[in-house]
């Protein structure tokens, strides 16, 4: 049997005017991102964050593609994330309390992965 993924990602939203300096395979990326993509672990979704193609599509001065977090096992269950070169975001729109006033702000990978996993104990709590 094979392990089944953890977490997915999508791309959700552009908030912003599109970057100029996008490359062509930052918009590769995008498109990508467009379609469910998954994750077997947070440190698998943390890895890619961290990545070098993650980093020249979405890591801009300010945000401007919003993506959309989301269980694996339960896509109803999700959290939306957004980066820029200062911080990441993750808006708790299900309130599940994982987070006051359902949004968390941090600036480093580590603080994010450990976001991640506190919003998940909150939504895999929330099916069982």
């Amino acid at each position: 049997m094979s392990e089944v993924p953890a977490i997915t990602l999508v791309k959700k939203q552009v908030i912003a005017d599109r970057p100029a300096d996008l490359t062509p395979q930052d918009e590769a990326l995008e498109q990508t991102l467009s379609m469910l993509c998954s994750f077997y672990s947070v440190s698998d979704f943390i890895s890619f964050v961290s990545s070098p193609k993650f980093s020249s599509l979405a890591m801009k001065e300010k945000p401007w593609i919003g993506f959309e977090i989301g269980l694996y096992k339960d896509h109803t269950k999700t959290i939306d994330f957004f980066a820029s070169e200062q911080e990441f975001i993750l808006a708790d729109v299900a309130n599940t309390g994982a987070f006051e006033q359902h949004i968390w702000k941090g600036s480093a990978i580590d603080e994010l992965e450990q976001a991640l996993l506190l919003w998940l104990n909150f939504a895999v709590g929330s099916t069982q």
